[in-house]
């Protein structure tokens, strides 16, 4: 008697389970990216980092690419300005990303 019961009673619970499973929403990190948000600035020149662009904040760099580190400078309206700058020559890369505040 317990074999018949025992596979009827695990038959159960099985639909019981996936029942009650429910399906889960994908994550998109991306999703409410907006590219916009962020501005990109040319430099008037690639040996020097403008004045307007405030006090440095900040530098960072990337495993992927070495050579090049990131200085963030925050401007008197307190957005942030992205610089790359070379560590081998001391060369400026001739955009500068834009962070603005709300």
């Amino acid at each position: 008697m317990f074999r018949r019961i025992l596979p009827f009673g695990i038959g159960i619970a099985a639909i019981l389970s996936i029942a009650g499973c429910q399906r889960l929403e994908s994550a998109r990190p991306l999703e409410f990216y907006k590219a916009s948000e962020m501005l990109v600035e040319t430099l008037p020149d690639r040996d020097a980092i403008p004045a307007s662009f405030g006090d440095l904040v900040g530098v960072t760099s990337s495993a992927t690419h070495p050579v090049w580190a990131q200085a963030w400078f925050m401007r008197a309206d307190k957005s942030i300005a992205i610089v790359w700058v070379n560590s081998r020559n001391g060369a400026l890369m001739n955009r500068a990303v834009i962070i603005p505040r709300k």
